[in-house]
């Protein structure tokens, strides 16, 4: 009987992990190659007066089996959770313009600890 019991534990418990992760929205399934073909070409992309801005943020780790309720991140961090992949983002909360800001952050959460984290680069409007 133990050993039924131990068995049924050990398949329950991925079971249950899985199902406290937020369920994944259906159009992770039915993601579209581009916009062109997806929209019918009569449709142009709406324009604005906006211009392309270079801006940068610091990840530090991609969570696909945890939650980061269950860890004490750093203040200047947030997750942000991906549904179609299923992972949370940890990465600083504020976008940077200036890449040296953005690499100074980054020293400093790696000096705390933060080994892996990494600049990523990011197209922001303006």
């Amino acid at each position: 009987m133990t050993r039924l019991a131990l068995l049924s534990v050990f398949f329950l418990i991925p079971l249950l992990s899985r199902a406290q992760a937020p369920a994944r929205p259906a159009y992770c399934d039915e993601l579209p190659l581009s916009y062109e073909k997806s929209v019918p070409p009569s449709t142009p992309l709406p324009q604005f007066s906006t211009s392309p801005v270079t801006e940068y943020k610091i990840q530090v780790a991609i969570l696909k089996f945890t939650h980061p309720r269950d860890f004490p991140f750093h203040k200047k961090l947030v997750a942000r959770w991906r549904p179609c992949e299923q992972v949370w983002v940890v990465e600083s909360r504020d976008t940077f313009r200036n890449k040296a800001d953005a690499e100074q952050l980054k020293n400093e959460l790696i000096r705390l600890g933060y080994n892996g984290a990494y600049l990523i680069e990011l197209v922001g409007y303006e």
